[in-house]
């Protein structure tokens, strides 16, 4: 039995943190919600609808879009950025060489990701792949260097270096984002009812779509961000000791709630300033990426103190299943509600507004959490993870079934004849 000093319940026999699994979890359960009410990038809906489910409609996009977008996929990147520290620290203490094992790591989820991305435009493994790289090469630096690394990332320099320029210059005419273009192709074939045609676009210019996003929204700098302060939280446990992970949550939930004070106000009060157009689509990213940030860090605050709390970890804990599985969970959904919206499939994107959408996603999401619980009761890990892990260590002699104490005290059956 765990200490009841820990949250995670960690033990010899168990290496996982649960706290860790269930913020993640929550965050995964956040990406789904915005991916169903923006029908998986195809962000196409049913034309002729009564004025109460247009007022549904609104409500469930507006609601999902605030509540989650930017931050949940915050959560992801920390996330991860937490796993590989600990991940890295594990292999170092084993005398692994994590110079030549984490990059092979890394390429096994960029090709999960490019696969993935073949049928789903918006997927984040590839980009998580790519940006994680650095992280072998700065996991062993101080707290302090990693801390000022964190903060200049997040701050997204040239992004607002870009965006005083657009409010001080309301004359100039600025560029639409490369990705803008790309973006209309994609959803032309999404609508279209050739997958093959959906499918080369995507094996290419989508993927190219996928970076240009990236980059030029300036999400690749807050990533990296994020990735570092999971390093700096990994390597110090802030999530495996309830002592810790509520320090860390109370700074957060402080943290977070000043920025979001600040820089919501800001964001709301652009029209107001005269700011439209491109000009507003510039300095939005800008101070949204802010607001976004302050937003993640009442979430994470938030999620880590009710989880200490007695009475909350029940609930919470419904989340771990999803965490543990968050690969195999994540892929799965697009590969279930791809055909479901797209064209070349059953097209419901032409009956279904985002009111609808989410209800159908909230169902998926709980028979998805249920069937993960039953699977983990039998198997060490997800699928994918299973692979993932396998193709690591290039050895498929990975434990995936659970053995029973029966099993394991049943005596070998002996061939008759030997």
């Amino acid at each position: 039995m765990a200490s009841p000093d820990s949250p995670a319940a960690p033990g010899p026999a168990a290496e996982r943190i649960s706290l860790i699994d269930a913020l993640r979890g929550s965050a995964l359960v956040g990406l789904f919600a915005v991916h169903c009410v923006e029908h998986f990038e195809l962000t196409l809906y049913p034309e002729n609808r009564s004025a109460l489910m247009q007022q549904l409609d609104q409500w469930c996009n507006d609601g999902a879009f605030f509540l989650f977008s930017g931050k949940a996929y915050a959560i992801f990147a920390m996330m991860f950025g937490v796993s590989f520290m600990l991940l890295l620290q594990s292999w170092t203490k084993k005398g692994i060489d994590v110079f030549t094992r984490f990059p092979w790591r890394l390429t096994l989820l960029a090709a999960f990701g490019y696969l993935n991305g073949i049928l789903y435009s918006g997927d984040i493994l590839l980009v998580l792949a790519l940006l994680g790289l650095p992280l072998v090469l700065i996991y062993r630096l101080p707290d302090k260097v990693l801390g000022w690394l964190a903060a200049l990332l997040l701050l997204q320099i040239p992004t607002a270096v870009y965006a005083i320029h657009c409010l001080r210059s309301p004359g100039t005419e600025l560029p639409q984002p490369l990705h803008w273009g790309i973006f209309g192709q994609v959803r032309a074939a999404q609508a279209g009812d050739s997958w093959p045609a959906l499918a080369s676009l995507l094996a290419g210019r989508g993927q190219l779509m996928r970076l240009l996003f990236t980059y030029e929204t300036g999400r690749y700098l807050q990533m990296l961000g994020l990735f570092v302060c999971g390093l700096l939280i990994g390597r110090h446990q802030l999530l495996a000791q309830a002592g810790a992970a509520r320090r860390f949550a109370w700074r957060a939930l402080l943290l977070g709630a000043v920025g979001f004070a600040v820089f919501l106000p800001l964001k709301l009060m652009l029209p107001l300033w005269g700011v439209d157009g491109m000009r507003a689509y510039y300095v939005n990213n800008w101070i949204g990426a802010y607001a976004n940030l302050a937003q993640m860090a009442i979430w994470v605050g938030g999620f880590v103190l009710l989880y200490l709390h007695g009475g909350w970890r029940r609930a919470l804990d419904w989340f771990v299943p999803l965490g543990r599985m968050s690969l195999t969970a994540y892929v799965s959904q697009a590969a279930f509600f791809v055909p479901l919206f797209y064209g070349f499939g059953l097209g419901l994107y032409r009956q279904l507004g985002q009111f609808h959408s989410l209800l159908l996603g909230l169902g998926f999401i709980v028979v998805q959490a249920a069937l993960a619980k039953l699977w983990l009761r039998n198997f060490h890990y997800g699928p994918l993870e299973w692979l993932w892990r396998a193709g690591t260590i290039r050895s498929w002699q990975v434990p995936f079934r659970r053995i029973s104490p029966q099993e394991q005290r049943a005596p070998a059956v002996v061939p008759a004849g030997r």
